[in-house]
């Protein structure tokens, strides 16, 4: 919904890009993928974290990972050829790794799924270095893609609802806009400023959560309703937490605070703040700390980004 309230533009962000862009293979270095075994226990209400698999093991970029709907298979970003960052999809059942997109020129990022009545799968992801430049695209099966927003807004990040729209995290600015279903986002669709890369469709909602940083400091998540644009405090994260989390499909809050998995049950009125879940120490001493996470739809496992040393 717009916000005619925000004395924000969207002028100078392709020069800004052009300014500000580095080339991929200095951005992203020394990142892997782990997944681990994860479980629910509606009884109890507790989760057990299992034994870690590498899904990649190498010097180079693996990040930005995400589950297909089915659970079926992990979507990440690599930068395996020429620098260029594509996407690659990880099998679960037999570790069987597969490229998706073949761009020598430009790079994708931010790759999500979505499901589509069929027995495939929307992918949507960034593209880099395209026209318009840094916007999501979308593609099914070996179609050709197409533009998933309208907006020109360049765009590092992004969280969609099929529903309602898309949630456009504005490259440089920090800030978030909302591109409402079948508009064009653009200034009075402004929606926040001073965010993080985190922002997520909140399951079983018609709403999206980000995070949100404070002028003292303090780093809080948040839910953003594009209905009424309303805000309303979710929880506060600590200051050594990672700033990525992830949701579980049961409205479960989970991020990573000094080598503890931690979560947040957003659905319980007992439970006000992060409870420990798990040890989750790196997997080796190659590793520093972890940095994305992502749960899949049918909880029973969780991606981890460790960056190497």
């Amino acid at each position: 919904m717009p916000n005619n309230n925000k004395n924000s533009t969207l002028a100078g962000y392709a020069f800004l890009a052009s300014l500000l862009f580095i080339p991929s293979s200095i951005q992203a270095a020394g990142f892997d993928i782990w997944i681990y075994s994860l479980d629910y226990d509606d009884t109890s209400q507790q989760w057990s974290l299992g034994e870690a698999k590498a899904v990649t093991e190498r010097d180079g970029y693996d990040n930005q990972p995400s589950f297909s709907p089915d659970s079926q298979n992990l979507l990440f970003t690599s930068d395996r050829i020429d620098a260029q960052n594509d996407i690659y999809q990880y099998r679960l059942t037999d570790g069987t790794l597969s490229q998706l997109t073949f761009t020598p020129k430009q790079s994708e990022y931010s790759p999500q799924a979505f499901t589509n009545g069929t027995d495939s799968y929307q992918l949507k992801y960034v593209v880099e270095q395209g026209v318009p430049h840094q916007s999501v695209w979308q593609q099914t099966s070996n179609s050709p893609r197409k533009r998933a927003i309208n907006s020109y807004i360049p765009t590092g990040y992004f969280a969609s609802d099929e529903r309602l729209g898309t949630l456009i995290w504005a490259r440089y600015a920090y800030s978030l806009y909302f591109e409402p279903k079948g508009e064009t986002a653009d200034e009075r669709h402004f929606v926040v400023e001073n965010v993080g890369r985190s922002i997520h469709a909140i399951p079983n909602d018609q709403a999206f959560s980000y995070l949100h940083k404070q002028l003292d400091g303090d780093r809080v998540i948040k839910r953003f309703s594009p209905q009424d644009n309303s805000h309303s405090l979710l929880i506060t994260l600590a200051s050594s937490a990672s700033e990525d989390y992830a949701w579980s499909q049961n409205n479960w809050l989970l991020n990573i605070d000094s080598g503890y998995l931690r979560g947040w049950n957003s659905a319980s009125k007992q439970q006000a703040d992060w409870q420990i879940l798990s040890p989750i120490p790196a997997p080796s001493e190659h590793y520093l700390n972890a940095s994305r996470i992502a749960v899949s739809p049918d909880s029973k496992h969780l991606a981890v980004v460790w960056q190497r040393k």
